[in-house]
């Protein structure tokens, strides 16, 4: 008899191999199967971020880590997020995209993975240099004598986004070609050994955020060693001078744009530094919140490929799966997003003793941006196919210099508000620009009310419920229902057709 274990991979399999036939040779697409496809890939891609949810409120406490430690730890993950795109370079794009172009080619695609995991590792191993020499000036950047002494843990930043890059990248190659045992493998043992690395680090090594860190990176190149030892012994180590300028040309601009998102994501905490307990609320509800962006991701990891695979067809040809497909993936992100608020209010609520319970009042209004993350995808995605990614640069630039000037000139004066404000201002701009731009030049057939219109309606709404609840000092959870309750009526309505082929499906 097969183990556990042994039963979840063959389930895993046949789930994803049913999928592939269902998409492969059937115009229409199988809701039931998709939806099992899409919780195979979202749980394994959100398992290390759900791993997180065990370790916060472990290390957090009166006698362990308080938000002011916490404030520090957004700092240091702001860092190790810039590493990681510096590192990456925009290859985990460029591996997704360039992947079908040599698929078939048994030479060109060892020369793509190679080259791609050889230019992380140079870039990886340069960082970690110049933060060796220049550890000291750049910890007199921060006001803070903690986050000082630079040298301490600086190198442990840059070798956690090192990992980190080697881990994404290559889990988007497992997702392209739907080695969903090797994804799932990667995802689990990451977080296992990231967040048992971390509680060691902080209760065995110091009770800082210095511990944290150093945890994080310990964990991470455990995998990430695997990795390298195992792609390198697949694919030998190569170089092709010509493939690589390719890559760089398309990744370049995206490059750019992985930046800018991380001055999307990441400016504001620096804006807040000079309170650091305030930071350390603000950043707990968006740890959260990054949890969720895994999730998407996960879903994303199974409708991409296909989404690609249509446009090589033909937008034209497979017009209605890619409506049909874009709007499950809205559906399914802005589900997940709602019915996750009211059970991370309470966890916070629950399971955190310091000031940092006061970040559940933010929930709600933090997870919602990354509905507008989710659209940004699904309008994305044929430009990149269509390796139009200079778009990405000038539009994102725009973005993010309205999101700094907001910041500049709200969030001193308001705090955490004004940092809410900038992103979602500047994101729900985003969103509508790049509508406009991906119809101009990269057409493709959506459900406009699917995914446009109904999503960003339950953002607008959470908008004006924070801003109810804060003019009139009204209970969190009431607002948060409240949001809840639309999101599940609007979607019985929008979805009516998709909820009534699951319940009842057809019999050939």
């Amino acid at each position: 008899m097969p183990s556990d274990a042994g039963r979840l991979w063959q389930r895993c399999y046949f789930y994803v191999t049913f999928a592939k036939t269902s998409f492969y040779y059937g115009r229409m697409i199988n809701l039931r199967e998709h939806f099992k496809l899409s919780a195979i890939y979202t749980f394994f891609a959100a398992f290390p971020a759900l791993l997180q949810l065990v370790v916060y409120p472990v290390i957090e406490g009166e006698a362990r880590l308080g938000p002011v430690d916490f404030g520090y730890l957004a700092i240091t993950e702001a860092i190790i997020t810039v590493v990681f795109i510096v590192c990456t370079f925009g290859m985990g794009s460029g591996i997704t995209r360039f992947y079908y172009d040599h698929k078939d080619d048994p030479a060109g695609y060892k020369n793509l993975v190679s080259g791609i995991l050889t230019g992380i590792l140079g870039r990886g191993l340069f960082l970690l240099g110049v933060v060796l020499v220049l550890a000291p000036h750049i910890g007199q950047l921060f006001p803070q004598e903690a986050l000082q002494d630079f040298g301490r843990y600086g190198p442990s930043l840059v070798i956690a986004g090192l990992n980190r890059s080697i881990i994404t990248t290559l889990l988007a190659l497992y997702r392209n070609e739907k080695k969903v045992q090797t994804f799932a493998a990667v995802s689990l043992f990451s977080g296992i050994f990231r967040s048992g690395f971390q509680l060691a680090g902080v209760f065995l090594l110091e009770l800082s955020f210095i511990g944290y860190v150093h945890g994080t990176a310990a964990g991470g190149s455990v995998i990430a060693l695997l990795l390298v030892i195992y792609t390198y012994s697949r694919c030998g180590l190569r170089y092709n001078r010509s493939l690589m300028g390719e890559l760089r040309r398309f990744t370049g601009p995206l490059f750019m744009t992985e930046l800018i998102f991380w001055g999307l994501l990441f400016a504001d905490r620096f804006f807040l530094l000079k309170d650091p307990e305030s930071l350390g609320v603000y950043d707990n509800a968006m740890k959260f919140a990054i949890g969720i962006q895994m999730i998407i991701q996960g879903l994303s990891s199974a409708v991409q490929p296909e989404i690609f695979r249509y446009l090589k067809e033909g937008a034209d040809k497979r017009k209605e799966e890619i409506k049909s497909l874009t709007g499950i993936f809205m559906a399914e992100a802005t589900g997940i997003i709602a019915v996750s608020i009211i059970p991370v209010m309470a966890f916070i609520s629950v399971f955190y003793e310091t000031g940092l319970t006061m970040s559940a009042g933010l929930v709600t209004v933090v997870f919602v941006r990354f509905i507008l993350r989710a659209q940004y995808q699904v309008f994305a995605w044929p430009l990149l196919f269509k390796k139009k990614s200079a778009i990405f640069f000038y539009l994102n630039s725009s973005v993010l210099a309205i999101n700094l000037g907001i910041n500049w000139l709200l969030t001193p004066k308001i705090g955490y508000y004004g940092a809410i404000i900038a992103f979602l201002a500047a994101y729900i701009i985003q969103i509508i620009a790049l509508q406009l731009l991906q119809r101009r030049h990269a057409p493709s057939a959506y459900d406009n009310t699917k995914v446009f219109s109904f999503p960003l309606s339950v953002v607008v709404l959470a908008i004006a419920l924070e801003i109810l609840k804060v003019a009139f000092s009204l209970e969190p959870f009431v607002t948060s229902s409240a949001l809840v309750i639309y999101v599940a009526a609007g979607m019985a309505r929008v979805y009516r057709e998709e909820i009534v082929s699951i319940v009842r499906p057809k019999r050939g």
